[in-house]
């Protein structure tokens, strides 16, 4: 079953949206008339109607500019010339929770849009609490597809699949080749957290303000939990309202900022980076630490931008494992998600629209995909084209993460995560900074966290 806060925080959610439509205009498409929710009958007469070379119109509505969307619904058109796809640009700063904020206003409205995006796997999962979406498994079964055969990502919710994945989001370690040519080191492709320990120490020199780390930590929360985060399930602090603090995965956590910041100096004291505000961006491009744990998004900056140029060689590693045995390369899978609205009266042409835009269509826009088929020496191909200093990224080590790094199912925190992350970091943070040992730490935040569960049950 779904997380119950979760589904009551969306109902909630729900009431006050209505509230809000209620007080404002009626819907931006000027229809005053909400679209009935299909019903199986309606489902089946409309996926008929649609799969036909009837012409059909189809509405999508995201966050995205309509700028980036133009050349892909261009493309659309020429694969399905009878279907029509307009798309409403919901914000113009290209604002994921602000754009959400005005898609929920438009649903509660009556809306008669079809497609609807997602920048992550909780706000999916708010809306199917909420009933909004269409399940996709019967149109998922007449194409003859299994999900997991098709996605990185797994998206089932309760059993039934109500998105398909679509961008995708996972970690790795950013390391600077040229540090790592002059100590000596390989680009690692299997390591643990004891090996990025011994890489962070050689990577490390200098005295001072001339010194250079092996490594550096970012301020989010994730940066507390590097040994939960890389496990293949139950890799939240809460799980199904069970805590995992008082875990071997959370000390790992514990002990990786421990043993760099405070035992080998090999990375950046958490002190430095909250008093001074340090940012990974600049850290990493300055040459102030050698290697980071980040995301695929820093992909394309490897290349460098306005901002940072690149001036060194980037190459890429998996996530490290916490003990020999374990498969390294494991990292939450997330991204953006497509959906259907349950009650759209164009299902089944929604659907032939989301599927391809998640495989060929991401494809064409050459972005990250979620998809197994994609072609990867394409997608770095394409990349490297676009960016200002393709040589300074590492084709081969790049190549071998994404084709290397096993995802975790989806894995969907509760509607408190944020409020479980900073009782967490609270005691954790003490930790770091050597004000209280593990034991206390793990005691302290285990009954900080329970507090809050037991709060929301």
């Amino acid at each position: 079953m779904l997380n119950k806060k979760v589904i009551s925080a969306a109902m909630a959610s729900a009431l006050s949206i209505s509230l809000l439509a209620g007080c404002g205009n009626s819907n931006s498409n000027g229809n005053d008339t909400a679209a009935s929710p299909s019903s199986s009958g309606a489902s089946s007469s409309s996926a008929s109607a649609s799969s036909s070379d009837a012409p059909v119109t189809i509405k999508l509505a995201s966050w995205i500019p309509q700028a980036q969307m133009d050349g892909v619904l261009a493309e659309y058109k020429k694969e399905k010339p009878n279907v029509t796809v307009e798309y409403e640009e919901l914000v113009e700063n290209n604002d994921s929770v602000e754009g959400l904020k005005k898609l929920d206003l438009l649903i509660a409205s009556g809306s008669d849009l079809d497609v609807v995006m997602f920048p992550n796997a909780a706000d999916y999962s708010k809306r199917v609490g909420l009933d909004l979406l269409a399940p996709l498994d019967d149109l998922l079964g007449a194409e003859g597809i299994k999900v997991t055969d098709e996605y990185t990502v797994d998206p089932s919710l309760d059993g039934k699949v109500y998105a398909l994945p679509d961008t995708y989001e996972n970690y790795f370690v950013l390391l600077n080749k040229e540090m790592l040519d002059k100590a000596g080191l390989p680009v690692p492709t299997d390591w643990t957290w004891d090996e990025f320990y011994d890489y962070a120490r050689k990577l490390s020199g200098g005295e001072g303000a001339n010194k250079v780390f092996g490594t550096f930590f970012h301020s989010w929360p994730m940066y507390m939990e590097l040994g939960l985060l890389n496990q293949s399930k139950d890799n939240n602090l809460v799980n199904n309202g069970v805590l995992k603090v008082d875990s071997a995965e959370v000390r790992k956590s514990l002990e990786i900022r421990s043993q760099t910041e405070q035992v080998d100096k090999s990375a950046i004291p958490y002190s430095d980076t909250i008093s001074q505000k340090l940012a990974y961006r600049s850290v990493y491009f300055s040459k102030k630490a050698a290697m980071i744990v980040t995301g695929n998004w820093m992909i394309t900056e490897a290349g460098g931008s306005e901002e940072f140029p690149a001036t060194f060689v980037s190459a890429f590693a998996p996530m490290p494992a916490n003990k020999p045995g374990d498969p390294s390369g494991v990292s939450p899978a997330n991204g953006n998600f497509m959906s259907v609205l349950k009650k759209s009266r164009n299902q089944q042409a929604a659907y032939d629209f989301i599927r391809w835009y998640t495989t060929k269509g991401e494809q064409w826009s050459n972005v990250y995909s979620a998809w197994k088929k994609q072609d990867v020496d394409q997608f770095i191909a394409g990349l490297k084209s676009k960016v200002k200093s393709p040589d300074m990224i590492d084709t081969d080590s790049l190549t071998y993460v994404m084709k290397n790094s096993p995802t975790t199912p989806l894995s969907l925190p509760p509607a408190y995560q944020s409020e479980l992350e900073e009782a967490y970091v609270k005691e954790a943070e003490k930790y770091v900074l050597g004000q209280q040992d593990m034991e206390t730490t793990i005691q302290k935040a285990s009954a900080a966290l329970q507090k809050i569960v037991d709060a929301n049950q």
